[in-house]
C-alpha cells in the first residue's frame, strides 16, 4: 500500500515538473520572439522619443496575459488546492449535501 503511494506521489510530482519546465520554455520562447521583432523595429526606426510613441502588438499583449494566467494557475493554484478541493466535493456527496 505505501509502495503505491509513493509511486502515485512521485508520478503527480513528475507532472507538475513538466508543467513547469513547458511553462518556463512558453516564457522563454516569448522573451526570444518578443525580444527579436522589436530588436528588428528598433534597428530600423530607432528607439521612441517617448513611452508614447510605443506601439506593442497585441498579440504580444494576448500572449502575456494567457502565460501569467498559466503562471498563476501553476504557481498559485497548484495540485495541494485540487486535491483539497476533490476530497470537499467526495465528503459532500457521501454526507448527502450535494
Amino acid at each position: 500500500m505505501e509502495n503505491k503511494n509513493e509511486q502515485l506521489r512521485y508520478e503527480l510530482a513528475a507532472e507538475r515538473v513538466k508543467k513547469i519546465r513547458k511553462f518556463y520554455t512558453g516564457m522563454l520562447v516569448f522573451a526570444i520572439v518578443f525580444g527579436f521583432v522589436y530588436g528588428i523595429r528598433f534597428y530600423k526606426h530607432g528607439f521612441p522619443q517617448n513611452l508614447g510613441e510605443m506601439h506593442v502588438s497585441w498579440i504580444f499583449i494576448i500572449w502575456g496575459l494567457i502565460l501569467a494566467i498559466k503562471g498563476v494557475k501553476l504557481f498559485f493554484f497548484n495540485s495541494d488546492w485540487e486535491k483539497d478541493m476533490i476530497n470537499k466535493e467526495i465528503k459532500k456527496q457521501n454526507n448527502g449535501n450535494y
